[in-house]
């Protein structure tokens, strides 16, 4: 008598207790960031039939089967994937994830996973976690181009890193020419349609130069509806000349222009000359009475540069910021997905391991699937509710109680049936 409702209690005590074990674990991370809370489910252990069920006959009617309970087990210690809130720390190589995606950390070929975006840059330039362990993505090509479809590898910032001068090659007019002004006369005095606009280009050494050019008005060309000459030089050279023509409209007319535009810069340095295409497909002549805004847009040359600062974007992409003003990407956070997280397994250091019941991992960019945008400067506090888990506290411990209770019931019980021979 009362060894199973013993046994019962037991298995309660049990249960319990690793409940207890778990609510302790999840309030002593609270402040652990990427840390996501478990909850203990529990299951009737089995039941130990007395009598079967008895289906009805003519004469009787049927019966329930008579069971009694042999206890509790832990069904399951489930990790609960709801997103934490995002704090703000400034340090740039920090970073969290809202959505489903999980950082990639380890040698590329194995891996572990995190939540925990707090990362730093080691003396090698590498980005790593605060195990030294190496953050994973794709590292770009000398161009800035990123393949996610290749294997990943340890992500570094290339400190010291140089961006090679390139020479203008193309110079991208716009803006517009006053359309009201008469052609050009030289006068004295000067009447009619001039303009000149400055502009930067660069050689093959990265020197940079001043070009100035001059737009003037001349007689329409057959089939235009206006034309300017145009004329590049560099104070002391004329570079080239030609025309732009528009349409009845004040559009850009490409077929009435000089074909192949371009002029030539000698530099005296030893660099390469300088051939520039320059391009007015977005240029208009407008009747705008005194006002010119004729400007050079853009153009593909610059001096050389030193890698100085770096930036992470919401997808996951290292931007390195150099001295020449420009950006250039240096290489992509690689995000895994999972099709089941919770089959996750943890390791040491909240770092999580695939497994069989997890599914592979699924790696791409931030900001793709349901991976979630990154933001740099942040990371994910932890997803403990304290208020919910000192309920589960209580809980647990009532319930360990009353467990207890009912052994020292059954042992005065016992000790009632040892009497009785007396």
């Amino acid at each position: 008598m009362g060894t199973t409702a013993m046994n019962s209690a037991i298995t309660g005590l049990n249960g319990f207790q690793k409940m207890l074990d778990v609510v302790s674990n999840n309030i002593a991370n609270v402040n652990t960031a990427g840390f996501k809370h478990s909850k203990v489910n529990f299951q009737e252990l089995y039941s130990q039939t007395l009598r079967p069920a008895t289906g009805a006959n003519p004469s009787l009617g049927g019966s329930n089967a008579l069971q009694v309970g042999l206890g509790s087990n832990i069904a399951s210690i489930d990790s609960v994937m709801t997103q934490g809130v995002l704090e703000l720390t400034d340090n740039p190589t920090d970073m969290a994830l809202s959505g489903d995606g999980y950082f990639t950390v380890g040698t590329g070929t194995i891996n572990t996973y995190t939540r925990n975006g707090h990362f730093s840059v080691d003396a090698t330039g590498g980005i790593v976690d605060s195990g030294g362990r190496p953050l994973q993505g794709w590292t770009a090509d000398s161009m800035g181009n990123v393949d996610v479809a290749k294997p990943t590898g340890a992500l570094r910032i290339p400190y010291g890193d140089s961006m090679t001068a390139q020479a203008t090659s193309t110079m991208k007019l716009s803006g517009n020419l006053d359309g009201s002004q008469a052609v050009y006369a030289a006068g004295p005095p000067a009447t009619g349609g001039k303009f000149s606009t400055e502009a930067t280009i660069y050689d093959s050494l990265g020197k940079e130069y001043r070009v100035q050019m001059t737009y003037t008005k001349v007689p329409a060309t057959a089939g235009s509806a206006a034309t300017w000459s145009w004329s590049a030089d560099n104070g002391a050279t004329n570079l080239g000349t030609g025309t732009v023509a528009f349409d009845a409209n004040g559009n850009f007319s490409p077929t009435l222009s000089s074909p192949s535009p371009s002029f030539t810069l000698t530099p005296a340095n030893g660099a390469n000359p300088v051939n520039i295409t320059p391009d007015f497909t977005t240029m208009t002549q407008l009747e705008t009475p005194g006002r010119y805004s004729a400007t050079v847009g853009s153009q593909n040359g610059y001096p050389a540069g030193q890698l100085t600062n770096f930036s992470i974007d919401r997808n996951g992409m290292v931007v390195g910021q150099y001295s020449n003003a420009l950006t250039r990407n240096l290489g992509q956070v690689a995000i895994a997905y999972f099709t089941n997280p919770q089959g996750l397994e943890k390791s040491d250091s909240g770092l999580l391991k695939e497994t069989v019941n997890s599914g592979k991992p699924q790696l791409g960019a931030a900001g793709t699937g349901a991976r979630g945008n990154l933001t740099a400067g942040a990371l994910e506090g932890s997803n403990v509710d304290l208020a919910k888990e000192f309920t589960r506290l209580i809980s647990a411990q009532r319930a360990f109680q009353a467990n207890s209770k009912v052994i020292t019931t059954m042992d005065e019980l016992l000790g009632e049936i040892s009497n009785l021979k007396r």
